[in-house]
């Protein structure tokens, strides 16, 4: 008997419908992987599982009974926990409290155990990251480290059914293999367990079964086997079988256009020294935290140069904030869209528009018609999916939201593209429009450094690739023949 079953699930948010009758069922001590394009309504049913958000029509059956969750708080009273692609998490308050945030360890006064929740947190975080201090402040953590702090929390409840939302997106491939094990614990359990995920190399390596969504309904649900089929899985999210790679455009690489020069955010610490032409796309990689953002944050004037020398156009630049980059064409896509790339309750031209205003002469002006123009066109340029200029950001898929922080550098003549990890949490389909957008603008001219904690999306688009490890470049490749053997084999060897 399954533990949970959703049947014919509706949800709508005004007039758009973000669940048409999805279906799904969880058994204990099984993994289902939940795929689906971005959009495809995955967090919605989810958000519904966990009793985060109430269905508009069909029916949950939990234990065989029809239930109807009234809050989170309920849901979680019946063993259902979920783990969110963007954590929730207290700033000020350490990690051990984030952990225990409403439900508390008390001792016999019925004060919280403070030292019993160290405890806890010390050996909850040490299954998936050893060494962790769990007195650190959640609001000084890295995406990555936040990211694990909410997978603990929600193992911590004990669940009957633990759901994982994109929960590797910002990990590293050690990190991932622990949290697999962590999962394969609970699976012998008894934890029924739904795993989001774009990358479908772990869907197949740590699911049973697989069921895709798209446009709000499941058209597939089968068991993976002893292979997961890929050509199935694209197929049934994209409804287009024959879906393959775009052609790459033809590029010209031109003159040098930044040079690095064993730069660092700080003296004493190992500093990076490479360049980038014009035309050029060039990868960052390496293990995780090993200082790619830095570098990227130090090239876009949000990090001060501590040591070393940059140059653009041959001549010395010492950035004192991200509008000198800027005004130079260098311009910087960060790694969370949420926080640092948009104005997330803001309309989608007004998100477009934002670097332009700050540049006008006279911004108390507004150009009304001109803006709407270069909205327009941008969401046609990079194929933004959207019911208009007015929509909210915050409505829109993960990779769309992604195409807005690419698009609104569109009008300031681009020199240098900066790109942290631009895919992360994006469906295949989007990904695949995000780097055709990213590959057109170094066609037309220019320099692109991009970092990716999957290796997968750098090898095949990048010109070179450069290992990154303490802040220094360690290894670089060229050509389209370097495989992932070769980049981990450098950077596994060097922290070797």
């Amino acid at each position: 008997m399954s533990i949970l079953t959703a049947r014919g699930i509706v949800k709508r948010f005004g007039g758009v419908v973000a669940l048409n009758g999805a279906e799904l069922a969880l058994t204990a001590g099984r993994v289902v992987g939940l795929l689906g394009a971005n959009g495809s309504g995955k967090s919605t049913l989810s958000a519904i599982l966990a009793g985060e958000i109430a269905p508009d029509g069909g029916e949950l059956l939990f234990d065989g009974k029809p239930v109807a969750h009234r809050s989170p708080r309920a849901a979680r009273a019946r063993g259902i926990v979920i783990a969110h692609q963007h954590p929730s998490l207290a700033p000020d308050l350490p990690v051990w409290e984030n952990l225990f945030l409403g439900a508390e360890l008390r001792g016999r006064l019925g004060l919280i155990d403070r030292r019993a929740s160290r405890a806890v947190a010390d050996d909850a975080l040490a299954r998936l990251a050893p060494g962790f201090d769990v007195e650190r402040l959640a609001g000084d953590l890295s995406s990555a480290e936040q990211q694990l702090v909410e997978i603990a929390r929600a193992m911590l409840r004990k669940p009957r059914v633990l759901i994982l939302d994109e929960p590797t997106a910002s990990l590293a491939r050690a990190e991932v293999d622990r949290l697999f094990a962590e999962i394969r614990r609970l699976t012998q359990a008894g934890t029924a367990t739904i795993f989001i995920s774009h990358r479908l190399a772990e869907v197949a390596a740590i699911c049973d079964d697989v069921a895709v969504l798209r446009n709000g309904q499941t058209v597939g649900t089968w068991s993976v086997g002893t292979a997961l089929d890929h050509a199935r899985v694209l197929s049934l999210m994209t409804g287009d079988a024959g879906i393959a790679a775009r052609d790459r455009p033809a590029r010209d690489i031109g003159g040098v256009v930044i040079e690095a020069d064993g730069i660092a955010v700080a003296t004493g610490r190992n500093g990076a020294t490479f360049s980038l032409r014009r035309g050029e796309i060039v990868g960052l990689a390496g293990l995780q935290g090993q200082g790619q953002e830095e570098i990227l944050e130090t090239l876009a004037g949000w990090r001060r140069i501590g040591a070393g020398r940059l140059r653009i156009d041959g001549a010395e630049v010492a950035p004192r904030r991200p509008r000198d980059m800027i005004r130079r064409g260098v311009c910087l896509v960060p790694g969370d869209r949420h926080r640092q790339g948009l104005f997330i309750a803001q309309t989608v031209e007004e998100n477009l528009d934002y670097p332009a205003a700050g540049f006008r002469r006279r911004p108390w002006l507004l150009p009304f018609a001109a803006i709407r123009r270069e909205t327009l066109a941008t969401i046609a340029r990079l194929a933004i999916k959207t019911s208009g200029p007015q929509q909210p950001v915050g409505t829109l898929s993960g990779g769309n939201q992604q195409k807005v922080v690419i698009g609104k550098w569109l009008p300031m003549a681009i020199k240098v593209l900066l790109l942290s990890d631009p895919a992360k949490g994006v469906d295949v389909h989007a990904k695949g429009e995000i780097f055709a957008a990213v590959e057109s603008l170094a066609a037309a001219g220019a320099g692109v450094l991009l970092y990716a904690s999957d290796i997968q999306e750098l090898l095949g688009r990048c010109d070179r690739i450069l290992v990154i490890y303490d802040g220094a470049v360690v290894g670089a490749f060229a050509g389209e023949s370097v495989t992932e053997y070769e980049v981990l084999a450098a950077s596994f060897g060097r922290a070797a």
